[in-house]
């Protein structure tokens, strides 16, 4: 209670308008959706009432190549009559105002105060998470336990999450945090703490009944480790998570829903081969976000020309917001030219955090964005999770951390 009591005086007396707009960002991330849709919104409207775009703009790298992607999504959607997708290119716009903010105005010590909120929260979110549960087991399928994941994804858990996958990738980060707070954490107490938290979001992530987040979590923390050079360490962790394996191996049941896994790739395979007709259509140009959402039942008859009729599609082929795949959604959703501006902003980032282990700047910050890019890129290739406003947000952020070690980079 006595760090509570400090930061909520800190936050009152302390901490410059910046920083509690930062804060607020942050903390944003792991409440209701609507609480962070209002909140990036929010933000945004301030920074461009006043006037402060021109500043940061000029501050921070390639932030132009986010808004050029952001117009471009605009106008592609608009012309192919894709009107969701326009919104949410003015959607994703405001999330990038409050990236190249944050870039510009983060610190060590605030970036420290906000990773502690958001596990502080996400250990909120899996105390509901459990209350949550409880109601499916009671009011959905009397017959299933506590620890019987629901198959369905409107009943696994998601709390404040659109879904589950958000979910559980939003706790994959956090589980990441808990980590790095771990790893450069001093005070005995404030890391039992990070071993708790660390716990309890391993819980939060069992409930959830993702699969691929054990696995991206298993790469980032691997990842993580080498890049802190904490080698002992990483050779346990792969004894460890090759045990691991070896007894889902034998009894896969320990972990929800990996009996289902042939459905969840089958449904997959018939979204890939539809997104694969689409391609030829949209690799250039693309057709704004959601894409595949609003086109696949414009190409049923094609797969079923090509492939046959699925048993587990409906008439029009499978609903699905995205494609579920890195390598196929750019070039549905954003074509080639939208794909080479934000793949030219994440390169510079990645660019950026390589030359940080490269030159050994800052171990903290770049194992840190380690565990997020990594667990990003895993969960990226059989699925698109990063493609929301918490998660896609909270990449960006936490990617964007370089910017603290800007001077030394730049030398």
């Amino acid at each position: 209670m006595g760090h509570i009591r400090s930061f909520l005086y800190d936050f009152r007396h302390i901490y410059t308008l910046e920083d509690k707009l930062i804060v607020i960002m942050c903390a944003s991330l792991f409440l209701p959706y609507v609480v962070t849709i209002a909140t990036v919104i929010g933000i945004a409207i301030y920074v461009l009432v006043r006037k402060k775009m021109p500043v940061i703009m000029k501050s921070v790298k390639r932030a132009n190549l986010l808004f050029m992607f952001a117009i471009y999504l605009f106008v592609v959607s608009l012309l192919f009559q894709n009107y969701l997708g326009a919104l949410l290119s003015v959607g994703m716009g405001a999330i990038f105002i409050n990236v190249v903010y944050f870039r510009k105005y983060i610190h060590r010590s605030l970036l420290e105060i906000v990773i502690n909120v958001m596990i502080v929260l996400s250990i909120i979110s899996v105390v509901y998470a459990i209350g949550e549960n409880i109601y499916y087991m009671n009011n959905v399928d009397a017959m299933h336990g506590f620890f019987d994941i629901q198959n369905k994804p409107e009943h696994r858990v998601h709390t404040f999450f659109f879904n589950a996958n958000y979910y559980a990738m939003m706790l994959v980060f956090s589980s990441t945090f808990c980590v790095h707070q771990f790893m450069f954490t001093r005070p005995t107490s404030r890391r039992i703490f990070y071993v708790i938290a660390g716990v309890i979001n391993l819980f939060g992530i069992f409930l959830t009944g993702g699969r691929i987040a054990w696995l991206c979590l298993a790469i980032a923390l691997l990842g993580m480790l080498l890049v802190a050079k904490w080698y002992k360490t990483f050779i346990v962790s792969i004894a460890g998570i090759g045990a691991a394996l070896g007894l889902l191996a034998l009894k896969p049941g320990l972990l929800p829903r990996i009996a289902s896994q042939g459905l969840s790739i089958g449904r997959r395979l018939h979204i890939w081969q539809t997104a694969s007709l689409m391609v030829k259509d949209t690799w250039i140009f693309g057709k704004g976000p959601l894409t595949y959402y609003h086109f696949y039942p414009n190409y049923y008859d094609a797969y079923v020309n090509k492939w046959g009729s699925s048993h587990l599609s409906k008439r029009l082929g499978i609903s699905a917001p995205h494609t579920h795949s890195m390598f196929i959604e750019p070039f549905i959703s954003f074509g080639l030219i939208g794909t080479i501006f934000i793949g030219g902003y994440i390169l510079s980032q990645v660019k950026r955090y390589i030359r940080m282990i490269a030159r050994r700047i800052d171990a903290s910050t770049a194992t840190l964005i380690t565990g997020v890019l990594l667990s990003t890129i895993a969960f990226c290739i059989i699925d698109f999770p990063v493609f929301w406003v918490q998660t896609g947000t909270l990449f960006l952020l936490i990617l964007g951390c370089s910017e603290m070690n800007k001077k030394e980079l730049e030398a």
